[in-house]
């Protein structure tokens, strides 16, 4: 019921209500040359942080798998040997 309710006033929101306020960014509306470049930058700038976001996740993500895939690798000959049972030697 929450969740209809929600979705019901986000869509019926105005489309003008939804965009910054005009202190930061300007009314570039009625400009015929487009966007102020601040508004550009700005968008170049949140592009980047989710790129560095995406390659931190990738990055982890990787090592994750490198990991699974080095622990399902067999013993080496002298790693078996280290790990024997001596305890039938005591």
């Amino acid at each position: 019921m929450k969740t209809k309710l929600l979705s019901l006033l986000l869509i019926g929101m105005p489309l003008a209500q939804t965009f910054a306020c005009q202190a930061c960014f300007g009314d570039y509306r009625g400009v015929t040359g487009g966007p102020p470049a601040n508004i550009q930058h700005m968008a170049i700038a949140v592009w980047l942080m989710m790129a560095f976001t995406g390659c931190v996740f990738g990055g982890l993500g990787a090592f994750s798998f490198c990991l699974w895939r080095r622990s399902r690798m067999p013993l080496q000959p002298h790693e078996k040997l280290a790990e024997e049972d001596l305890s039938q030697y005591a």
